[in-house]
């Protein structure tokens, strides 16, 4: 099966991370992969967990009921140390796995790899990074299938701006994307972006900079300000409007203040991303998840 996951870097850090934790404080536990889904689920194949026997918990492969069932079971599996595939159905009716009711109405394949300081999953010894690029990763699965699934980067923003700036920066990093705020007049190269935000209040700064980003290649440009001062900008750097270009910025969230404001350009940034139209999801008449991110068997 191959996947090519939705699920970057920064994820996977993490959870190499909290398997590390685990046993430098001299534990043990389990990762749990999803490998495969159908129906409504809360992940999809690639999330991760990591669960100690003490409980402890980093990641997610559900809202939390998965995993504190998981946790129930964690002794059992550390007694023989053996990876293993198991399978939770949540599409009955009356779904109740130990007084747990499933909402999501799906089903989930999952691996579990217990591990200690001397038995390490091999995505925590093997893993490497290779930079910009996504990266592919192979799991042998113990009835014989094996899952590839290829790993985005993180994203790269560069936000321009002073202080109302930093809401938008440190929102973003939550996400996981990787930030940069270039001190003023400072040189960039918008080759090293994916996306920028320009918001320094200063006109003449901002077309120098919107001249520099509509000569790259960069997929995301967002200009705060009225659409008039857009296209004023845009005249002044002798560019015209493309798909790249949102000028306003942001999603329509009745944003006020700075904090409002940065949940409506990351929400917008992460939507161009992902090429999802920003819309309610009750208004949704397909699924929620695209049905390419499912597993198919080879």
């Amino acid at each position: 099966m191959k996947v090519r996951s939705r699920f970057s870097m920064h994820e996977i850090d993490k959870v190499i991370a909290a398997c590390r934790s685990v046993t430098d404080a001299g534990s043990r536990g389990v990762l749990v992969t999803v490998v495969r889904t159908e129906g409504s689920t809360y992940r999809r194949a690639g999330a991760r967990a990591v669960i100690g026997e003490d409980g402890t918990l980093a990641g997610a492969i559900s809202g939390g009921c998965l995993e504190r069932d998981i946790a129930e079971r964690v002794a059992m599996w550390l007694a023989d140390m053996y990876p293993r595939l198991i399978t939770y159905d949540s599409t009955r009716g009356d779904d109740l796995i130990f007084g747990l009711g499933l909402g999501c109405r799906g089903v989930l394949d999952l691996f579990i790899e217990p591990f200690d300081a001397t038995h390490l999953p091999r995505l925590v010894t093997d893993f490497q990074w290779n930079g910009v690029e996504p990266a592919e990763w192979t799991t042998i699965l113990p009835n014989g299938e094996t899952m590839i699934e290829i790993v985005r980067p993180p994203r790269r923003i560069v936000v321009f701006g002073a202080s109302d700036a930093e809401p938008v920066a440190r929102l973003a990093r939550e996400m996981g994307w990787l930030v940069e705020v270039p001190k003023p007049r400072a040189a960039f190269d918008a080759r090293d972006f994916d996306a920028a935000v320009v918001m320094t209040h200063n006109f003449a700064r901002d077309a120098e900079i919107l001249r520099q980003l509509v000569a790259s290649p960069i997929q995301y440009i967002g200009l705060l300000g009225p659409r008039s001062r857009g296209d004023e900008l845009l005249a002044e750097a002798g560019a015209s409007r493309d798909a790249r270009l949102h000028s306003p910025i942001g999603l329509d969230l009745g944003g006020e203040t700075p904090e409002e404001i940065a949940l409506s350009i990351v929400a917008e940034i992460q939507a161009a991303f992902e090429r999802r139209s920003a819309s309610s999801l009750r208004e949704l008449k397909t699924s929620i998840h695209e049905t390419a991110d499912k597993p198919t068997c080879a």
